[in-house]
């Protein structure tokens, strides 16, 4: 009698870890289905460029966010009130080849709706220095190297990034051809910048990835040449109409101009935002949809 209570005893354990397993296991379904990623919600600055609020303590900021920009970037302003020792010398390029010199502080976190991102190291610029008068004030730019271990969907059209799980970054890719892409980190080894290849008459031609421009998707004088759109490679800035690219199986079209550039060409705004782009940075790939 003892044994046979003893068997019965164990079974209604059983069945009650059974219950608790599968009531944890649809709690646990539930809550990722409802938050199986973290979404950042970028706000209109001026025309198309983006922003983002940041809080760095327990103060809130207004960062620009750049895909074009290598660098992380915070005002002296934020260093000081931080008590942050400013030191060093990092050196980035505009497009124009025009040389960008700012200094570099550490340990400074990010906190961005649920999402808080550590940098080692982060630079110290004074962006309002760039902008034209009479911009409302930013604090800092906020660029692609803040997600170097990350995987985001970029959806610049409805104004958020996606920071994706492995298993929604799966489910996104599945059935999908990774983009022609280089990852660049600078001339110091301290930015991160994207291009995508964009073939043409057999070869690719490397543009960088720049939300931040807001004209005309741009090619370099060389590229326009090459691609007959103009008659030499000494060309001023020139107009060269609406332009069809292919980015991955997608066609997409810009105005298009020519410039003294030091890439192939530079994507825009009006270029990235007709697509969603899906980026995994630990494996250096570019997905779209």
């Amino acid at each position: 009698g003892s044994k046979l209570s003893h068997i019965f005893e164990l079974q209604a354990i059983y069945c009650r870890m059974k219950t608790l397993y599968l009531t944890l296991s649809l709690l646990t379904i539930f809550v990722y289905r409802a938050y199986p990623q973290d979404t950042i919600y970028l706000e209109n600055y001026v025309g198309d460029l983006k922003k983002v609020n940041v809080t760095i303590g327990s103060n809130s900021y207004s960062f620009l966010f750049d895909t074009g920009g290598g660098e992380t970037l915070i005002s002296p302003e934020i260093a000081k009130s931080l008590g942050k020792t400013i030191y060093g010398s990092s050196t980035g390029f505009r497009m124009s080849g025009e040389m960008i010199k700012y200094r570099k502080t550490d340990s400074v976190s990010l906190n961005i709706y649920r999402t808080t991102i550590f940098h080692s190291t982060i630079g110290i610029l004074d962006i309002m220095g760039f902008l034209p008068k009479g911009f409302s004030k930013l604090d800092g730019v906020l660029s692609l190297k803040s997600f170097h271990d990350k995987i985001l969907t970029l959806d610049l059209a409805n104004n958020r990034i996606v920071l994706e799980t492995t298993s929604s970054y799966r489910k996104l890719i599945k059935n999908k051809i990774a983009v022609q892409s280089r990852f660049a980190n600078g001339p110091d080894g301290n930015e991160l910048i994207i291009f995508l290849g964009i073939p043409r008459q057999e070869h690719l031609y490397w543009f960088l990835f720049d939300s931040g421009n807001l004209g005309e998707l741009l090619l370099s004088h060389h590229t326009a040449y090459e691609w007959g759109l103009e008659s030499d490679t000494i060309s001023q800035w020139k107009r060269l109409g609406s332009l069809n690219i292919n980015i991955g199986i997608k066609q997409l079209t810009s105005e298009a101009a020519s410039k003294d550039i030091i890439y192939d060409g530079s994507l825009n705004f009006a270029i990235l935002s007709q697509s969603t782009f899906i980026i995994n940075f630990p494996t250096k790939q570019v997905w779209l949809y």
